[in-house]
């Protein structure tokens, strides 16, 4: 997992879940003499569509998306938005280094209840990191969905999966 990689010193690391990213990233590393790691999901590889941000000039939460977490916060903020909640969702790409754009802190500083991080790891890794530096630089608070604190098995009874769209929308509720 990325988590795993992100305290190496010099490490890059992507995390493409569409045809295009994979290809950016790609082009990146080709020209780029430093090491990549590529977090990749099974999960991508059938996706044929490109995922776009969907930005709120208010926002009742902001969602910063890891990997897989992305379709199932895409379709929590569709759930959302059906029952009259403005969700702002980021795609996060770009792990290491992470770059704190502009629009996110802003989309953060004017919403609501502040952002979540959300991640297909365990949640005291990269995405606690990055939570920490979007708190530093917005002020508002942020908070971090991923694995639940337990080992994995490859049983549905044992299973530690990402947090699903149902879940973020009751993280969403308790919130409020």
């Amino acid at each position: 997992h990325h988590s795993l990689y992100y305290r190496m010193p010099g490490i890059k690391i992507v995390s493409p879940m569409t045809p295009m990213e994979y290809k950016k990233a790609y082009k990146k590393y080709m020209k780029d003499n430093d090491v990549y790691y590529f977090s990749e999901h099974r999960g991508s590889f059938a996706n044929k569509k490109e995922l776009k941000d969907v930005i709120y000039k208010n926002s009742s939460l902001v969602i910063f998306a890891i990997s897989i977490t992305r379709f199932e916060a895409l379709k929590a903020q569709k759930i959302l938005k059906a029952q009259g909640h403005n969700v702002s969702v980021f795609n996060l790409v770009w792990l290491k280094p992470f770059l704190l754009k502009k629009k996110y802190i802003e989309a953060l500083k004017k919403s609501k209840y502040g952002g979540l991080v959300l991640d297909d790891d365990y949640a005291d890794g990269i995405a606690k990191s990055i939570a920490n530096d979007l708190n530093l630089k917005s002020n508002k608070k942020i908070n971090v969905m991923g694995l639940k604190n337990k080992s994995a098995g490859f049983h549905p009874k044992v299973d530690n999966l990402p947090p699903s769209s149902q879940e973020i929308i009751n993280f969403f509720y308790k919130m409020k």
